[in-house]
């Protein structure tokens, strides 16, 4: 199953999606973060009082992350098929320095997002830009130690040992 990109970068962008989301909810829940990522997503999707008040609101918004983090799994496990499969880390970190500046700085500033009137603070932009390096980090990592621990490929034969 972990031979195929698509599944392989799946799992890995829910994985890091996951560790990311882990971190955010405790500065959502110590009051240092107003909002998880999880409410723009629900503010997306469901009126803006539901969208963060009600469970079912907050549910969505949580299995809307997973989808999105494993389909920029699917989009890294690409782009490494492309640059090759070294430096997974540092890879990582930089494609989440990117999304940062693209989901965070984009897409959740748009008008169709409910949340995105809300004003951002710099502490929580900066915030928000460690827990996108977290989950570049977290990808890359997931996906080096699956690697690792695939198959690995036969040891070509000298001629001379027949």
């Amino acid at each position: 199953m972990l031979r195929d990109k698509v599944l392989l970068g799946a799992l890995a962008g829910a994985f890091a999606n996951f560790v990311m989301e882990i971190s955010e909810l405790i500065l959502w829940k110590r009051n240092i973060l107003p909002h998880p990522l999880f409410h723009y997503l629900a503010s997306l999707l469901m009126p803006m009082e539901a969208s963060h008040h009600h469970y079912l609101g907050q549910v969505m918004g949580f299995l809307g992350t997973k989808v999105y983090g494993a389909f920029l799994g699917v989009i890294f496990i690409f782009l490494l098929t492309y640059t090759g499969y070294r430096f997974f880390w540092a890879k990582g970190l930089l494609y989440g320095a990117f999304l940062w500046l693209f989901s965070y700085g984009v897409l959740a500033s748009l008008p169709i997002v409910k949340l995105s009137a809300y004003p951002r603070m710099p502490l929580v932009t900066l915030l928000f830009l460690l827990l996108h390096l977290l989950f570049g980090f977290a990808l890359g990592l997931f996906i080096q130690v699956v690697a690792r621990a695939g198959p690995q490929p036969p040891a070509e034969r000298d001629e001379n040992q027949l």
